[in-house]
Formats: C-alpha cells, structure tokens, sequence
C-alpha cells in the first residue's frame, strides 16, 4: 500500500469550525450530497433521502452484517439498524466517531451499533466476514483509492454487495476549476465515475449498477450557499466567511458541469 493521506482527512473532520459547519449547515447527521426530487426538501431530509436511495439500490436484507467504512455521524448506520441489519461503522475522524456514538445512543440505537476509530485502507477483521459495505463520498478524500477498492473487496463475502457514492471529476472537465473547488478537502480532481467502475473491476468486483445525478450535487450547494448568506447561530463569522468562498468556487465548477455525482453497486463473485 502506498503512502495514503488518512492523517490530513482526520485532520479536516477533526477541525472546529468544520465540525460546526457539517453540524448547524449539513444537518448533522450525514455529510453527503442529498437527493432533491422537487428541490424544496432541505438538506438534512435531502441527505437522509440520497442514504435510503443507496440502499434501496443495495437491497440489503434485514440480519445482513453491514460496514460503513466512512460512518461520518453515523446517519447512515442508524437507517441500517432501523431496517433491521447488523451494521458497524468506522471512521478516520475522531470527532465524527465520537458524535456517532453520541447520536447512536440518543437514538436509543447505542446497544445495536458499534461505531470505531479506522482507516478504509486497512481494514480490521478477517476476510470475507461482511455481508455488504457501504461508502458515501469518502474515496474522495484517498490518495491510494484501488487499496480502498481492494479492501473492501477482501473483507467481503462472496457475493458481498459494495455500494458506493463520491463526488468525482466529469468528463472533460477544466482541471483547475476542479481542484479550486476541492481544495477546501484537501485533495485533486481527475477521478471520473469510468474511473471507479476500472478501479471496482480491476479489485475483482462485478459492478451492477451506476447513476449519475450531477443536479442533485449543484442543487445541495445552492442550498449551502443560500443558508450561509445568513448568520449561522454558533458558526463563526470568519469561517462562515470562509467556507462560503469555498462554496463559491464549487458553484462555479458546477455551472460549467465540471463536477458530477456518482452511485455505484457492486458485487464479489460468490
């Protein structure tokens, strides 16, 4: 495995002001693009729509052991249980950790779900020990994503299902207006949703499924725009400010349709 960029994706979550920003802005519960079928829907039930749509699409069954291998607040391991799965999460960031587990419990869900500290480049466990895997928008932030693909491809039974959203690099996209708007994340563009399906397939995964929603991503940073034109209560104003222009820059890459948004479902051969 080669050198991977784990501390700095930590190092981002972990950060105050941006932990405030996914908490008083996202929603709170996930930290992912949301589905907008009318557009009037907010974030949070946006975001919470786009984890049911996966795993819909996942056809997950209830006793089916499930690992989000990038759980953010937990959001998503929380919809798990409620449709009666056995899921774990981990997550690179200790603040979401902590803040899953917090949630978890509030939840009345604390007994059902464990929730640890781990990097989707190293996966504990045994292989071929999970009934399916989940991954919403983290890749994004690897510098080594075939490890990420391979690891989940280890850890899964055989006809283990993987499904996977991220943020990626459209098809002849401007490069600079890309990774202008990645900054903020700390990483580069070039990624395409071609990209993936190559980086699946060459891991050994039959891939299934794959839909392509670029105006639901353009829609969620209207939204955050619109929401941070407003004074945020316990959001500092300096790094509302900031964060804003950050958000700038991805509308601008969005009007030119340099970025898109990708779910995948993939399958280890039985």
């Amino acid at each position: 495995m080669s050198e991977t960029n784990a501390a700095a994706a930590a190092a981002y979550y972990d950060t105050g002001e941006v932990a405030d920003f996914y908490r008083l802005v996202w929603g709170g519960a996930d930290i992912h693009i949301g589905r907008y079928e009318t557009g009037q829907e907010s974030i949070a039930q946006a975001s919470a729509a786009m984890t049911t749509h996966l795993l819909d699409l996942a056809a997950l069954k209830p006793g089916d052991r499930v690992l989000d291998i990038a759980c953010g607040y937990g959001g998503t391991l929380r919809m798990l249980a409620e449709r009666g799965c056995r899921p774990e999460g981990i997550d690179i960031s200790r603040v979401c950790v902590e803040e899953a587990r917090r949630a978890n419990a509030a939840a009345g869900l604390g007994d059902r779900i464990t929730v640890s500290l781990g990097d989707f480049h190293a996966l504990d466990g045994d292989a071929a020990t999970w009934d399916a895997v989940i991954c919403q928008e983290a890749i994004i932030h690897s510098t080594d994503r075939p490890q990420v693909f391979a690891e989940a491809f280890r850890v899964l039974k055989p006809d283990g299902t993987f499904a996977f959203s991220d943020i990626l690099t459209a098809q002849g996209a401007d490069l600079d207006l890309v990774d202008a708007a990645f900054a903020r994340l700390g990483v580069r563009g070039g990624a395409t949703p071609r990209d993936y399906i190559d980086m699946a397939t060459a891991a050994g995964f039959d891939v299934t499924m794959v839909q392509e929603r670029p105006a639901d991503i353009a829609t969620h940073y209207d939204k955050l725009a619109e929401r941070l034109s407003r004074p945020v209560p316990g959001l500092d104003p300096q790094a509302a400010a900031r964060i804003a222009d950050s958000i700038a820059r991805w509308q601008k890459a969005l009007a030119g349709a340099n970025i898109t948004w990708a779910c995948f479902v993939a399958h280890k051969p039985g």
